[in-house]
């Protein structure tokens, strides 16, 4: 799994950076220009001139698309088997696959109205045009869509690992696995919401970092080019092993709270006879 996602990062980088730099063509800024470059300078390189046009088709080139997709897929079904093989079921396509529409059908209104309450929070107390508040904004507002988004991950980890159990074959079971794989989450927000915030954070903190220290080193040489690819794939090796270790957990949680609940199930009706 670290190597799909290290795949992705790396060879996606490479190819959206040959495609602006062929676009740009040769320039006279110097190569420690990152080291004195501000935030309006950084908006005005990036919003005029051929880079800025040719960013966007830099993304969608067919070459882009193609390794991202496989070098992407390849992550996810390598990320699928860590879990599976954790919770003790099997790794097949078809819970992969049903848990996606799951996952959204069950998680992301509830998830989306708690982003928009804390994201509308965070600009009521930036409008205030308090200066710490401002900041709090502009730095909190990226890493709350990015919750948003590993939270509805972590919901469809618990989707995919109860369909990996057993599939549900009529309403009365697949109103019971949406029911259990929401409570899942949400019976314990403070646990949830702490991994998710703290992994977010780090990996957000590790892939700046090693962007920062692309600007702040230029490219002066081939060597320092080739160290800073280094430099992101470690961080991108990092960054995938959080992932592994919150599908780990993940993993081990649902499958204490499956053997409870199945637990829970024998007790009443060993009650009721």
């Amino acid at each position: 799994m670290i190597a799909a996602w290290v795949a992705f990062q790396f060879f996606t980088t490479i190819r959206v950076a040959l495609r602006l730099s062929n676009a740009a063509g040769h320039s006279q800024i110097a190569d420690d220009w990152g080291k004195t470059l501000t935030a309006r300078g950084l908006w005005e390189v990036m919003g005029q001139g051929q880079v800025a046009d040719a960013a966007p088709q830099a993304l969608i080139d067919p070459w882009v698309v193609a390794v991202g997709a496989a070098a992407m897929l390849w992550a996810i079904w390598a990320g699928w088997k860590v879990q599976a093989r954790v919770a003790g079921v099997a790794a097949g396509l078809t819970p992969l696959l049903l848990s996606i529409p799951t996952a959204l059908c069950i998680g992301w209104l509830p998830l989306w109205a708690l982003h928009a309450a804390l994201w509308g929070t965070l600009g009521l107390l930036a409008s205030s045009g308090i200066q710490f508040l401002c900041w709090l904004d502009f730095i909190a507002s990226p890493l709350l869509h990015l919750c948003f988004a590993s939270s509805l991950l972590v919901q469809w980890w618990l989707c995919r690992a109860d369909l990996g159990q057993r599939v549900p074959r009529d309403i009365r079971e697949w109103t019971g696995h949406m029911k259990e794989s929401f409570a899942r989450l949400w019976l314990h927000p403070i646990q949830w919401g702490t991994i998710v915030f703290l992994g977010v954070s780090v990996r957000t903190g590790l892939s700046f970092s090693a962007m920062l220290l692309a600007c702040l080193w230029g490219g002066q040489s081939l060597s320092t080019l080739w160290t800073l690819f280094a430099v992101q794939a470690l961080a991108a090796a990092a960054n995938a092993w959080i992932i592994g270790w919150t599908l780990r957990t993940t993993a081990l949680y649902w499958k204490n709270d499956a053997e409870v609940r199945a637990t829970i199930r024998e007790l009443e009706k060993g009650g009721g006879q």
